[in-house]
């Protein structure tokens, strides 16, 4: 039998052999590997150097460079941020500032493609009124279509570029059926319904019918081929509450039933009230509640409630249980209550791409797919339902991730809610 003897460090339990002992002054190889950690993170903690690149810099494009630039990792330096969000140091320039970024942004396309090329463009896409034209044309003469977000606002001769490109593109073709889903005007629609009635030749390469991908723009084709959108105009930031106070928007509250499938309580993922009411033409009630099961809708594709005329919500008799669902749902860490709170108005697409640098809980506007677009289906009209509501875990809860969604559809007084994450 192989001699052992105790851990030096009294809090350790291991038994080891006499040669590891002797090597490391009595310690196991998990306390040796342990002190060295925290002896290296002390080291860093006293030796790092906080780096500025922003002090002094007051122009808002030579900001936006800094932004974007690519700094190698180093464990002893700590990079300070800028001190202004992303979305605001966009959002101040004027005519000739966003002329000067979107020269940047050729040089850099014109030098070497690059993520950060692609980055500002989608930041001067969706946070500014940027022309963006020549860009675009850059993008089409050499095939650079990865990031369709991009051609929402394209000028004409772009757009019936793409068209041409659809047909003969096949490397391509997903993405450059997205940027048409983008730009999403009158020559688009039609030409989606023109597919939609008499599929092309390639529709077969595909997972779904190339009239599908205006859903991952926010839109689908009606019934007599008009653009239908799935989202709300007005939208609201959401950011973390300070402290408690009464509001019209309340995120996340718990309910006094319980969901069917695992037993726990059901939560009101959002009630509105007051002014929220009219953004989505529901006046005649007293408040507006999406409840849901926190822990369910992140195994299920959808959970549905059904409102009455006060705004009151109940489980839905359509919900189909999943076959899977975890039986350690009790043990979870329930969210937050109340977290959220109204920041003003944005633009419906400030948050649409989840590669935005920006905060993305909100009331209206599109949502930031994790995983690609999953609007449900009303389980009484079988139409897409509205998008109203997404809650960002990050924005409540430090590590975490995953994205909550809510959906409304007022004609069937149905609501859904669903769950994304990477």
């Amino acid at each position: 039998m192989v001699d052992r003897v105790e851990c030096k460090n009294e809090a350790c339990s291991n038994m080891i052999l006499l040669t590891t002992a002797t090597d490391n002054n009595g310690l196991c190889m998990p306390c040796v590997r342990e002190i060295a950690r925290k002896e290296k993170a002390a080291f860093i903690k006293a030796n790092r150097k906080e780096v500025n690149d922003f002090e002094g810099i007051t122009d808002p494009v030579e900001i936006v460079k800094l932004i974007h630039k690519k700094r190698k990792y180093d464990p002893m330096v700590h990079w300070i941020p800028c001190s202004t969000p992303t979305e605001d140091v966009y959002a101040s320039m004027n005519e000739e500032e966003l002329a000067r970024t979107t020269d940047y942004l050729l040089t850099l396309l014109d030098v070497d493609f690059s993520e950060k090329a692609m980055e500002i463009a989608l930041c001067l896409t969706f946070f500014t009124e940027a022309n963006l034209d020549s860009c675009l044309r850059y993008c089409i003469e050499y095939h650079l279509f990865h990031d369709p977000e991009v051609f929402k606002n394209s000028p004409s001769d772009v757009r019936d570029a793409l068209i041409e490109l659809v047909d003969i593109d096949s490397d391509n073709r997903n993405f450059i059926l997205l940027a048409l889903a983008w730009i999403g005007d009158d020559a688009v629609v039609n030409l989606f319904d023109q597919w939609r009635n008499s599929p092309p030749a390639w529709k077969n390469e595909l997972y779904i019918p190339p009239e599908d991908y205006s859903q991952e723009a926010g839109w689908e084709l009606g019934a007599k081929g008009k653009r239908r959108d799935l989202f709300f105009e007005k939208c609201v930031k959401l950011v973390k509450k300070e402290e408690q106070s009464p509001e019209d928007i309340i995120a996340i509250s718990q309910r006094a039933d319980q969901c069917p499938w695992c037993n726990l309580s059901l939560i009101n993922l959002v009630e509105l009230r007051s002014e929220y009411l009219s953004f989505y033409n529901l006046n005649e009630l007293d408040k507006f509640q999406v409840s849901t099961c926190e822990v369910c809708t992140a195994y299920s594709s959808n959970v549905y409630g059904v409102y009455n005329k006060k705004g009151d919500t109940e489980w839905a008799s359509d919900n189909i249980r999943p076959e899977y669902l975890p039986d350690d749902g009790d043990s979870w860490g329930r969210l937050p209550e109340d977290c959220l709170t109204a920041s003003g108005f944005r633009s419906p697409y400030m948050a649409c791409s989840p590669c935005l640098p920006t905060s993305f809980s909100q009331l209206g506007g599109l949502p930031t797919w994790v995983q690609g677009s999953a609007y449900p289906k009303c389980p009484k009209c079988k139409q897409s339902m509205m998008f109203i509501f997404q809650v960002d875990r990050e924005d409540i809860e430090e590590n975490s991730e995953g994205i909550y969604y809510a959906f409304i559809c007022s004609d069937c007084r149905t609501t859904a809610t669903t769950y994304q994450q990477t």
